[in-house]
């Protein structure tokens, strides 16, 4: 088969120009009577025929000469699938090499990634001498190894051997895009593809994309869609690995919650999970008798934090053939002292009948003679004596069927939350309606909801509503999805007020509302919103027995301490983050401007990355991007010295190994090239049976060059004189 490129074809047309030229010079003749005339025109005829025929041979060589420099330029070649007579053409090529975390499954020797790079770096030996070539490496992002393809296939060997297996998920669609749209305007006779990837169904969640992509490339771009991935049946993963305590005291145990997923085909037994505190031995352990296929196993583990600080918690399991899920990591910052102000609307003689009694219960929940020594330290107030107190005192401020707020504690408030306070708001009967509206939330929008009308009467115990029991998406309360840590849906409601939801804030420091907890109507019983560094939750009943009976449940303690982990600990949410999302945390004004420097996970001190501190909406800021590994990073800045640690988790589908179905095999097939590809296998002799065929532009324009020269020299020859 030939190929022409039919745009610079066009140039042939230049052909006329010669012609044109000719016709528009030829030799004209004035007719003049002259006696001695009849010896000229003798002289004449007898060279008219040589000059026509030298003027003819010089046209000839002409147009041939354009001819020929149009075809150079459109780069002729023969294509044949039958023979190699005529060698082979150059490529212009992009790799495309997953890099994901399920390309870490290993045959027992080698990895599917170690596969996938042996794979590419025959595919660059297949291609001819003065070939080029691009690499991409591809997971849920699309990193340019090569951006651009390259002469120097050495350079692009050692980006191959060099390219590192991430714990990043895997969507090969936007880097097939970007393959595409480096070879589209490229003028080459043979543009290929290699995609070289494992053969995983969660990457070709977009096929039909993919699919439609490599049906409109298909007659100017050859893809080979090679899979280094062999069968496997068996997996184990940590799924899920996190606090379950809500705060994080020092030397108070602490719950965590792992959950363990047999992504496999067969039933596994006694599998061993363990506990681990800063590459410490374990600390705690259990082993699940029997987990079947397709199932996940909940188990609670407990440690306790002996120091104040950042700690680095790991969840393991046995190591089987996808280590990387058999081990998940936390950052938990153990704090020593928790100190909250209960805000009583509603005092009373009696302490069991004031409006904080049962939240003081609630946060201390032990023996009065052990009280002095427990982490959280409750101070009751009234509201007549709230502008007398010091805000920045406490972590938390609680509001208890509060009437309202004076001027001066409203501006108070303000600059708490600003700095990072937490405040939590329990409205009741004395609770003003129209005050909080007015001026909680409209004014300074610290609440996430105004209150609508109250529904229910308290006085009666007959007609109640309930929590939601199932579908807890918040954090807070997202532990009692596991049947095991019991239920809030048990909890009775006789009266609360309609939360209404916020509309988007007009305040810079307002974030936007969320709902916590739903009645089992649907309707919000607890919502929250961040506020300046602070957050703010508000619940739509009383934190007494007034107006329900959720403070003599069982949940009432978890539900607090948890609410109160959420207001006093917003930043450290950002300790725990997925793989590819960027760290972020604000840290103190001395540190402006320090240089910092960041260990990855896995990874020697040699290679740490460094930076600065810098300003983010105002304030100094840690940032890193680069959390393409998981497990814990730390980010040490220096003089004065201060470290930061934090841990990705990475995304547990990729631990599914569900493959390709050979329906979606079968119909990648009809738009690519797949292979199989094993180490015995000759990738080389596969791919270029397509591509055998000769360029003929570089004999023409040396034709080209020759036909100059000799037209040169005749043109000179016939314009001597005869």
């Amino acid at each position: 088969m030939s190929f022409l490129n039919p745009i610079l074809l066009a140039g042939l047309a230049a052909i006329a120009v010669p012609i044109i030229i000719h016709l528009l010079n030829r030799r004209k003749f004035q007719k003049v009577v002259w006696a001695a005339m009849r010896f000229v025109k003798a002289s004449v005829e007898q060279n008219q025929r040589r000059m026509r025929v030298e003027d003819m041979i010089l046209l000839a060589l002409r147009c041939l000469l354009v001819m020929l420099l149009a075809l150079a330029l459109a780069r002729p070649a023969i294509l044949s699938k039958a023979t190699d007579l005529f060698g082979q053409s150059k490529v212009t090529g992009v790799i495309i090499l997953d890099n994901s975390y399920s390309m870490g499954v290993s045959d027992g020797s080698m990895t599917r990634f170690d596969k996938a790079r042996d794979a590419a770096l025959e595919a660059i030996d297949s291609m001819p001498i003065g070939s080029a070539t691009a690499v991409l490496l591809a997971s849920d992002v699309v990193q340019g190894a090569i951006p651009e393809p390259t002469f120097d296939m050495n350079l692009a060997r050692r980006a191959i051997r060099d390219a590192p297996l991430t714990d990043r998920g895997t969507d090969l669609l936007p880097a097939i895009t970007k393959a595409m749209d480096v070879l589209r305007d490229r003028l080459a006779i043979r543009k290929e593809i290699y995609l070289i990837t494992d053969g995983q169904a969660v990457g070709w969640s977009q096929l039909s994309e993919i699919q439609s992509a490599f049906e409109k490339t298909k007659s100017e771009i050859t893809t080979h869609i090679i899979l280094t991935g062999e069968h496997e049946e068996q997996n184990l993963g940590i799924s899920d690995f996190r606090l379950a305590s809500g705060l994080s005291p020092v030397n108070q145990p602490l719950r965590f919650e792992v959950k363990v997923t047999n992504f496999g085909k067969d039933e596994a037994r006694n599998v061993r999970v363990a506990l681990n505190i800063d590459e410490e031995p374990p600390n705690d352990e259990f082993t699940i008798n029997t987990l079947p296929p397709g199932s996940t196993k909940s188990i609670s583990l407990f440690a306790k934090l002996m120091t104040e600080g950042f700690h680095a918690m790991h969840a393991r399991i046995p190591d089987d053939r996808l280590r990387a899920d058999d081990r998940r990591s936390l950052v938990v910052r153990a704090i020593k002292d928790v100190r909250v102000l209960l805000i009583d609307g509603d005092p009373a003689p009696e302490a069991r009948d004031s409006e904080t009694y049962f939240l003081r219960n609630a946060l201390v929940p032990i023996p009065p003679e052990a009280q002095q020594d427990y982490f959280i330290k409750a101070t009751t107030v009234t509201t007549p004596d709230l502008p007398a107190a010091r805000l920045d005192d406490f972590d938390a401020i609680i509001l208890a069927n509060v009437v309202d707020l004076s001027e001066s504690t409203l501006h108070n408030l303000e600059q708490y939350l600003r700095r990072g306070g937490g405040l939590m708001v329990f409205p009741g009967a004395k609770s003003n309606p129209t005050f909080y509206n007015e001026q909680l939330f409209r004014r300074f929008q610290f609440l996430p909801a105004a209150l609508g009308t109250a529904r229910g009467e308290a006085d009666q115990d007959e007609k109640y509503f309930t929590l939601q029991d199932k579908n807890y998406d918040h954090s807070i309360v997202s532990i009692w999805n596991d049947p095991a840590s019991g239920t809030l849906g048990s909890a009775r409601f006789y009266r609360a007020f309609q939360l209404l939801l916020s509309p988007t804030p007009k305040s810079p420091d307002a974030g936007l509302p969320q709902i916590i907890l739903k009645y089992a109507d649907g309707s919000p019983a607890a919502m929250e919103r961040t506020w300046g560094l602070g957050r703010v939750i508000m619940f739509s009943s009383t934190a007494d027995t007034a107006w329900n009976d959720l403070p003599v449940r069982l949940s009432f303690v978890p539900l607090i301490h948890r609410a109160l982990g959420s207001i006093i600990q917003p930043q450290d949410e950002g300790l725990n983050i997925q793989v590819g999302e960027k760290f972020t945390r604000r840290i103190p004004t001395e540190f402006l401007d320090r240089q910092t420097t960041l260990t990855k996970p896995g990874h020697a001190a040699a290679l740490r990355d460094t930076g600065r501190v810098e300003l983010a909406d105002g304030r100094p800021t840690l940032q890193y991007n680069q959390t393409d590994f998981a497990g814990v990073y730390e980010a040490t800045v220096l003089d004065p010295p201060l470290t930061v640690k934090f841990a990705a988790h990475a995304n547990s589908a990729e631990s599914s190994m569900d493959e390709l179905s050979p329906a979606q095999l079968n119909t990648i097939k009809s738009v690519a090239q797949v292979v199989q590809w094993s180490p015995n296998m000759d990738l080389k002799g596969h791919v270029q049976k397509d591509r055998t065929g000769l360029e003929f532009w570089l004999p023409i324009a040396i034709i080209a060059l020759v036909l100059a020269g000799l037209e040169t020299f005749l043109a000179q020859l016939f314009s001597r004189e005869k």
